[in-house]
């Protein structure tokens, strides 16, 4: 399928936008389109955002400049939170934006039942990463797709070949340690979830690998692809996407301007280009995930994780850099001497690192004096004297932070008043000689209002159509603009100006009212609905049966051999997670005589069970077993870890008549298209309100997962027959495609020689976490597992029976594997455990 713009057009350029101010940044300095979030429901919660005034005003601004506005409601949202969404939507609903970015599932069901008109956007948050993927999200109604920022240029060239969906790309800006979507330190360790906007960047801390070693391991370096831009322009991207919603104006201006010339073919100086970006923020940079190391791109079939790139991690710094400005030639009493690598002018601000292991010390540039004299600023290669109180080595760097001439050239220029975004309104008008009739339409609203009147012929005055839609132009401060107007006038009848203007008056006044209640009304209803599924949500039937203690408990594990210490007739069901390892055990290789497991594969499996569980029939053990897909399934990989290799595995397991799979990205669907399976959504599926249940439902699966993240108020709001409540696990924090061990070593060796397995690490605050190779993933558990066993009584009475016990990631022993479900069986707490959310709430 060929893709939806020529390849000689060039790709949209998407700015960010934290406040009003960076909007008009982004306007002025070549944006084709601008991305913001309201105050609430915004994945960047902690940026000003805007408030639904502001947004009126940026999208009337943007509208007459063809700009495009993206508006960000890409958070999880949680039960009692819907119907504060629904009056966001009604808002939106009258300014339209050109687009909303959403995550939720619920939020995703609720405008299409209710706001069907609205384009939707699919945001990164989703970790869609692979053509499935995208394949999948047309299928539900997406106009365009956010990938995941861990795709390869020519994964990403191998998508936008093949779909009509448009692409959308980072370009530029943060990059977060773990997927888009999966991570999960911040709101465990924190109670503030980077999916609901409220991550607290535990990524940028300092960890200890040993007592002496350690640095910011999880510190990812910013993406900078200004180099690469050609390369990018041929791989059929629709938008390319700036990053910083949480950034200054200047910030915005400067990379916008940059990217606009690039993209145009106009700039002409790369370095001089990253010297200005960097005196407006600055981590260290790289292409990320992008190009290879040493410059090496990944071609359709390369192994993405033969080689893992080992650059991608700065550990000596985790924030905001600068631009190397020079270095200091002396310190003395109240100045420093410095010799300039850069401009630098009074009132700019620098700052000096000293060594690497220590936090860099701010230089307010106040006095400059070049061979005694005052100056304003100096160049590169002057030597000056800056005035401070502070003393500093000779040769400690300086970095440029804050340029005063770069902030007055990028200052945005702020209209002091500006126009709100208008409802358009169709007129109809009808003249009597004794009534003046008039009917509003503005979207699905219309109002009709007759006025008595008592009007005469002047053949010679007769009011034209023209006089009516000049009078009925003028709506003042109205909320609505002509979009068109009808006049339909009887004879050659005169109606006063003034009468028109006090009729024009009279009418809106009242259609502004009439307006409103029917926006209360519309609300009202579409409230009234979410309750109604409620109710529909909370009848579900419950499928099979309940144990004696009244509870359904299931088993998810990630290594065959814990079966063999588990009595597996207390199971539900038993979810069996496809990895390398267990793939090669349960699939015999045939041409090789292997027999898996010992015992021939899936049927030595079946066996196994049986052999431990001597009152289980086979077609019971067959019954509980649910093959569990990884998340993350990328088109070209690891061997056996691609989405093609899996398919395959799928297919065989399908055809050994195992019917009952679990899935955790939209992706993996595509994989049982006209199968007769039963599905079971995974927790990053998420569902943190009944409409995401729904939706769900929907789209074929017969039982989800609740999310580990969640608080008990919005748990119980969920618990149904159909939803599984997970009492143990190690929950992964992050899931990354940056190798720890190859960063901490800056060099892979490569998969095959590869001999990291797991490294524990300590943050500053004492706690310890375990870092585990996942198949050249790197998976980062707590040392203390998540468990809320001990509340399984409590949780029975609040109406949940079905449970579940995920012993993934960790190597478990038989003594700890027995130890646990002893607890299960006491309803004991187990030590050393955290609870997560559960008690302190989900932000």
């Amino acid at each position: 399928m060929s893709h939806p713009y020529p390849q000689h057009n060039k790709p949209e350029l998407l700015s960010p936008a934290g406040d009003l101010e960076c909007f008009f940044a982004a306007v002025e300095n070549g944006a084709d389109a601008v991305y913001f979030g309201l105050k609430d429901f915004s994945a960047r919660a902690s940026a000003d955002n805007f408030a639904i005034d502001d947004a009126s005003k940026a999208i009337a601004y943007a509208r007459k400049r063809s700009v495009k506005v993206y508006i960000a409601i890409n958070t999880l949202i949680k039960t009692h939170e819907l119907e504060s969404v629904v009056d966001y939507l009604i808002a939106l609903d009258e300014l339209q934006p050109d687009a909303l970015i959403i995550q939720d599932l619920g939020l995703l069901y609720l405008i299409q039942s209710q706001f069907p008109h609205f384009r939707l956007h699919a945001s990164t948050q989703m970790t869609i990463h692979n053509l499935a993927g995208v394949r999948q999200l047309e299928r539900m109604g997406f106009k365009r797709i956010v990938l995941s920022r861990e795709l390869s240029i020519d994964e990403i060239k191998n998508i936008s070949q093949n779909t009509s969906m448009e692409i959308e790309v980072f370009v530029h800006g943060a990059l977060c340690y773990s997927y888009s979507g999966l991570c999960f330190f911040s709101s465990m360790m924190g109670g503030r979830s980077g999916n609901r906007g409220r991550c607290a960047q535990p990524c940028r801390m300092y960890y200890k690998s040993q007592p002496d070693e350690g640095g910011y391991l999880f510190s990812m370096k910013d993406l900078r692809t200004l180099s690469q831009i050609k390369a990018l322009m041929t791989a059929g991207i629709h938008s390319f996407k700036i990053e910083g919603r949480m950034k200054s104006p200047e910030y915005v201006a400067v990379v916008t301007h940059i990217y606009r010339q690039a993209i145009d073919g106009k700039l002409k100086d790369e370095e001089e280009a990253v010297h200005l970006m960097n005196t407006v923020f600055s981590r260290e940079a790289a292409c990320s995930y992008l190009i290879k190391e040493n410059g090496q791109r990944n071609c359709k079939t390369a192994d993405i994780a033969a080689v893992k790139p080992s650059d991608m991690i700065n550990p000596s710094y985790p924030a905001n850099i600068g631009s190397y400005a020079g270095e200091v030639i002396k310190s003395g009493k109240g100045c420093v001497t410095i010799r300039a690598d850069a401009d630098i002018g009074v009132r700019d601000l620098l700052q000096v690192f000293e060594n690497s292991s220590e936090e860099p010390a701010l230089l307010h540039v106040k006095n400059i004096k070049v061979d005694g004299k005052r100056v304003f600023g100096i160049k590169a290669g002057d030597i000056a004297i800056v005035d401070t109180e502070r003393q500093y080595k000779q040769g400690a760097r300086v970095y440029l932070l804050s340029s005063q001439k770069v902030k007055e050239n990028f200052a945005p220029k702020v209209p002091k008043k500006l126009d709100a975004s208008k409802i358009p309104v169709d007129v109809e008008i009808k003249i009597r000689s004794d009534s003046i009739g008039i009917k509003g339409t503005a979207k699905h609203f219309s109002f009709s209002r007759n006025f008595s009147v008592k009007l005469e012929k002047e053949i010679n005055r007769a009011t034209e159509t023209e006089n009516i839609k000049g009078c009925f132009a003028r709506l003042g401060e109205t909320p609505f603009e002509l979009a068109g107007i009808y006049g339909e006038i009887s004879g050659k009848l005169f109606v006063p100006l003034s009468v028109l203007n006090e009729i024009r008056r009279d009418y809106f006044q009242i259609l502004c009212e009439e307006w409103r209640k029917d926006r209360e009304r519309r609300s009202e209803e579409i409230k009234k609905w979410i309750r109604e599924k409620f109710v529909e949500y909370n009848n579900s039937d419950l499928k099979g049966d309940a144990g004696d203690d009244g509870i359904r408990l299931s088993l998810k594990v990630d290594k065959l051999q814990y079966l063999n210490h588990i009595p597996l007739e207390m199971f539900y069901k038993i979810y069996i997670v496809l990895t390398d390892e267990t793939i090669g055990d349960l699939i015999a290789q045939q041409s090789h005589n292997q027999t898996p497991l010992n015992k021939g594969g899936l049927r030595g499996l079946l066996k196994t069970c049986i052999e431990n569980n001597e009152s289980i029939f086979p077609s019971k053990v067959r019954d509980k077993i649910v093959f569990s897909l990884p998340t993350i399934m990328r088109d070209t990989g690891n061997g056996c870890m691609t989405y093609g290799y899996l398919k395959k595995v799928v297919q065989e397991l399908i055809s050994q008549d195992f019917r009952q799979f679990q899935i955790s990205n939209l992706g993996a669907l595509e994989l049982f298209e006209d199968e007769d399976v039963e599905l079971y959504a995974d927790y990053p599926l998420y569902c943190l309100n009944p409409l995401s249940a729904m939706k769900l439902r929907e789209l074929g699966f017969c039982k989800y997962t609740l999310s580990p993240e969640d608080d008990k108020e919005n748990l119980e709001k969920l618990f149904s027959p159909n939803s599984d409540l997970i009492i143990y696990q190690d929950t992964p924090l992050f899931t990354s495609e940056t190798c720890l061990w190859a960063n901490m070593k800056k060099s892979c060796p490569g998969k095959g020689r590869c001999g990291f397995k797991q490294i524990m690490l300590e943050n500053e605050y004492g706690d310890r976490f375990l870092a585990v190779d996942e198949n050249c993933k790197t998976v980062v558990i707590n040392e203390r597992p998540f468990s809320i066993i001990h509340i399984i009584p409590k949780l029975i009475e609040t109406g949940q029976r079905d449970f579940r016990i995920d012993l993934c990631y960790r190597d478990y022993t038989p003594e700890m594997v027995q130890a646990l479900f002893l607890n299960v069986q006491n309803r004991g707490k187990i030590k050393n455990s955290l609870i997560g959310n559960f008690e302190r709430g989900l932000i």
